[in-house]
């Protein structure tokens, strides 16, 4: 090393030196950064001539660049690149009393072997010193970790000299130096496994909790947000508790009063840091300026990882252009992620629950937060019942066209707040009326859009807190309102015997009101679910009471559509003159009212119904025009009905090149509706259409596909159905053996779904 020298460039080249930490014991994930900072910290690219490249790690604390940073040095040192050496240096940025740039230098110099009888007396003359150290080496990587402030970064720069370069972790993005700079977000599922997998097996290579409780161990990451410190945390607890699994664990943390609090352990990590996550947030906050700390807070009462600046602006009560700088400083903070569009804003899972805890942390900063999400409830409220009766082709005078009537705008705002929509729907459990109200509100609106997604499960889980709630709060009308809805998403989950118990509570409900409308439709909805269970006798009673009560309403439309109804039950049943009869009539009052969507359902059905009086031309033409109508009004459910219909007219008429083209495109239809009943009944036409021509192979996988899609929905008469036509397929090919199998299999599915009759025809295959 060198000592005293005026001229230190005209010293020897120094040996080359090391003061880098050990690299890190458990480290995974984050081969895609590795790479992308090694390319970064390359002497052979751009050419030692040129300015020192300064790379900075900015991420959440906790995420791990120390780890990533070291990781990567030592990867760059073995590779031979910094002859010159390698320097670290902890800034400690984030720590009570930070390093400063005149402590820091010291090191630095001590380390390049400037001995203290050596040192320059001021700090202008070491931070010279220091740079003239530099310039005489070979290249040089130098490590400055945990820097809170560029002030801690700029001295520590080098000067003269070729091939250096800096690399920086910090918590804050360092967008006022010339860096290139780098962002670590939290890592993947497979990735944080493997962290506790290695860890615990470090500490006992007979450690097989992981392999032993894969489920656990993915809910534990999931708990810790895949956050590394979090990650490092529970590792440490599971070795303390060696004997106890790792699902305890998880209880614990799920069950915690306060997540962030409760991630901590004993003793402190490899680099001598604190295994404890809220010391890392606290400080963080502490760092905010009020405003930015009170948007912070309010940020972290949405319901959901992600917010859009609509919902960001009720909840701060900040006009836009006065929240988006804010959130810009939160962004540089590693607080929040904006996304690339620059127009939501994600916060980790930890930080938001940190955030809520801050909130109730006094009861001035609760009452803030209530606030803050009454705000956003009633945000969320009016969007949603503006797009409900947008999507619905309605207009009511107390609910604002938020949208102007435009079914793509309700729909494309709906998509984007989705998660916050659905969650805020169940906030109603609140000790606070006015949130429990408001989200009550908002579970109702949701049901239009939901529906138009065929989103049941999180339909029904939204209207059955709908149910609760409105029962808590003593309203009839809504709890009436919610248990309907709560019936036709469990109807769309093919759970009838649930539906029915739904609609039954809905009726009741209405009856006790007084509520012809609301009982009307309740009813109609019972014979929609009582029809699927093949209870066609209560069916026709559920309709009728449904087709009065609206005649006595004087609503030809909802009259029209149960008139429509009892014709098709009756086609079911066999009674063929009398639903035509029915149809007739409905399709008639469709359009006197001008009821397009009924009028172009109800020429669907009537086309199946002439089909079954061998009156196969009028069918068809039935059925063109209701395609025709579907088109025009972009109901593209209704056009794959009437697509799968036509094909089984067209296969009566003998044209089965068109009735197979028919069918196979009702069925990508409802695929791309992701419809998955409607879907197996069209794969199930196509089958048959196939196996009429012969073309057997094919028969048999759009029958299979049939058969699964069936089972998935948990229909077991179709099932059946699947297996009767796969069965007739293998006979037709003389696998007896499979055959017999295949109708074994579908007496079975139809025993499952109480069809006796079909069941023993099905046996009755076997036996011949």
């Amino acid at each position: 090393m060198t000592g005293k020298s005026e001229s230190p460039r005209a010293a020897p080249s120094p040996t080359a030196l090391s003061a880098l930490p050990a690299a890190p014991a458990v480290f995974t994930g984050r081969e895609d950064e590795v790479a992308e900072l090694l390319g970064a910290l390359d002497p052979g690219v751009g050419g030692g001539s040129e300015s020192v490249v300064i790379s900075a790690v900015s991420g959440l604390g906790g995420v791990g660049k120390t780890a990533l940073a070291l990781c990567v040095a030592h990867e760059a040192r073995g590779r031979g690149w910094f002859s010159g050496g390698a320097l670290f240096v902890d800034l400690r940025g984030y720590d009570d009393v930070p390093v400063t740039a005149d402590q820091a230098v010291l090191a630095l110099l001590r380390a390049l072997g400037v001995g203290d009888t050596d040192l320059p007396p001021t700090a202008d003359e070491q931070y010279a010193r220091y740079r003239g150290e530099l310039s005489s080496r070979e290249p040089v990587l130098i490590v400055l970790d945990n820097a809170s402030d560029p002030a801690q970064i700029v001295p520590l720069l080098p000067g003269e000299g070729g091939g250096h370069r800096v690399l920086v972790t910090s918590r804050e993005v360092q967008d006022s130096l010339p860096v290139r700079q780098f962002r670590v977000d939290g890592l993947s599922p497979d990735a944080s496994r493997d962290l506790i997998e290695r860890s615990l097996r470090l500490s006992d290579p007979g450690d097989r909790r992981v392999a032993d409780e894969p489920e656990a161990v993915r809910q534990l990451a999931e708990l810790c947000g895949h956050l590394p410190l979090a990650l490092l945390i529970v590792s440490a607890l599971l070795r303390r508790r060696r004997q106890r699994p790792v699902s305890t664990l998880v209880g614990e943390l799920r069950t915690a009063e306060d997540r962030v609090r409760a991630l901590r352990a004993k003793g402190v990590d490899q680099y001598g840091k604190e295994l404890s996550l809220r010391p890392v947030f606290d400080v963080m906050y502490a760092r905010m300026e009020p405003e930015l700390a009170r948007v912070f807070r309010l940020l972290g009462q949405a319901p959901g990882s992600d917010i859009g600046l609509g919902p960001a602006t009720s909840l701060t009560v900040l006009p836009p252009e006065k929240l988006r700088p804010l959130l810009d400083d939160l962004a540089a903070a590693s607080l929040v992620t904006p996304s690339p569009g620059g127009g939501r804003w994600q916060m980790h899972d930890l930080v938001r629950l940190y955030a809520q805890a801050v909130a109730a942390g006094t009861p001035e900063l609760e009452e803030e937060a209530k606030s803050a999400r009454r705000s956003l409830l009633f945000y969320y409220a009016q969007g949603a019942w503006a797009a409900k009766f947008t999507i619905r082709g309605e207009r009511d005078d107390e609910v604002p066209d938020l949208f102007d009537g435009s079914l793509v705008r309700a729909l494309s705002w709906c998509d984007s707040e989705r998660t916050g929509l659905v969650t805020a729907a169940l906030w109603t459990e609140s000790d606070d009326p006015v949130q429990t109200r408001c989200a009550l509100g908002l579970a109702i609106g949701l049901e239009s859009y939901l529906n138009h997604h065929r989103a049941y499960s999180e339909w029904a889980t939204v209207a059955r807190a709908a149910c609760v709630a409105a029962h808590r709060l003593e309203d009839p009308e809504d709890e009436a309102e919610a248990w309907d809805s709560l019936g036709r998403a469990l109807y769309g989950l093919r759970r009838f015997e649930e539906a029915l118990d739904s609609y039954g509570h809905a009726v009741r409900i209405y009856a006790e009101l007084g509520d012809k409308d609301g009982q009307a439709q309740s009813w109609n909805n019972l014979g929609i679910a009582l029809r699927e269970l093949r209870r066609s006798e209560e069916a026709v009673d559920a309709y009728t009471h449904s087709l009065n009560l609206f005649i006595e309403l004087d609503n030809h439309h909802a009259a029209a559509a149960a008139l429509s109804n009892i014709g098709t039950l009756l086609a079911d049943r066999g009674q063929l003159g009398e639903a035509h009869a029915c149809l007739t009539e409905a399709l008639e009052i469709h359009c006197k009212v001008g009821d397009l969507q009924g009028e172009a359902g109800t020429w669907c059905n009537l086309g199946v119904v002439l089909l079954h009086l061998d009156r196969a031309e009028e069918a068809h033409s039935h059925l063109t025009h209701a395609l025709g109508l579907c088109a025009e009004l972009g109901n593209w459910h209704g056009r794959a009905q009437a697509w799968n219909n036509l094909g089984r007219v067209l296969l009566s008429l003998g044209r089965l090149n068109e009735a197979i083209a028919a069918h196979t495109r009702a069925r990508d239809w409802y695929a791309a509706l992701d419809d998955s009943h409607s879907e197996a009944l069209a794969s199930l036409n196509l089958a048959c259409t196939l196996l009429d021509l012969d073309r057997n192979e094919e028969g048999l996988e759009a029958a299979r596909r049939a058969r699964d899609l069936y089972e998935a929905c948990d229909d077991w008469f179709g099932v059946g159905d699947a297996l009767t036509n796969i069965g007739a397929a293998h006979s037709a090919q003389l696998l007896l053996r499979e055959a017999a199998d295949a109708w074994i299999r579908a007496a079975h599915a139809y025993d499952r779904s109480g069809a006796a009759e079909e069941a023993a025809s099905a046996r009755r295959r076997v036996q011949a």
